[in-house]
């Protein structure tokens, strides 16, 4: 410690030029270099900016439990990042022109069915043949093509599938899986009926 101490005392000390020439040196070496940017990524980039021109309708900062944004096409994108404040989501949906009933379960929760009227048979329909069948009824079902899953915290939804009074129902159940938080449970209820409360199930 000594030897350290007397060698420190052997340096000279820094002019302020000395100190600014060096200060300089560090942020020319800290500063990112300039990427080229070619006709086709910027074709690609405009391309996504372009896909990703919504209207949010919640404001803030830090992360959101949810946030609902508008596109110019007419759907609707959700994020869930936390499974709490249904009534809020569906304030936030009804903003954005979606009747809905949203519901958030625990890791083992299901709503009793049936809750409601369906447009579709797969949700309280005859029972399907086999999952051949039960896959292509959700798939032609106007419940699947309204409310599209499209990240593992994002759904699309499309209100062109969704007639005039018909209520989204969407259940949220948490996956207890930091990757894929949730599962989802989407259907439409049919205009004019009622949608019962959850019953955990």
């Amino acid at each position: 410690m000594d030897a350290l101490k007397a060698m420190w005392q052997d340096v000279p000390p820094a002019s302020p030029q000395e100190l600014a020439g060096a200060r300089q040196r560090l942020l020319r070496r800290m500063r990112p270099r300039r990427r080229v940017v070619t006709g086709p990524r910027l074709l690609v980039a405009a391309g996504v900016a372009a896909g990703l021109a919504v209207t949010p309708l919640i404001s803030g900062t830090g992360t959101s439990a949810y946030a609902v944004a508008k596109s110019p096409d007419g759907t609707v994108t959700v994020t869930v990042n936390e499974l709490r404040d249904p009534s809020g989501l569906e304030a936030k949906l009804a903003e954005a022109g979606v009747k809905a009933d949203v519901t958030f379960l625990g890791p083992d929760g299901r709503c009793a069915a049936p809750r409601f009227v369906s447009v579709d048979r797969a949700y309280d329909g005859a029972p399907a043949a086999d999952a051949a069948e039960m896959r292509s009824l959700v798939k032609e079902s106007r419940s699947f093509k309204a409310t599209q899953v499209t990240s593992v915290r994002t759904i699309q939804i499309s209100p062109r599938y969704i007639k005039p009074g018909e209520t989204l129902v969407v259940e949220f159940r948490d996956n207890r899986n930091p990757h894929v938080p949730w599962r989802l449970g989407a259907w439409l209820a049919q205009a004019g009926t009622p949608v019962q409360p959850c019953t955990p199930g």
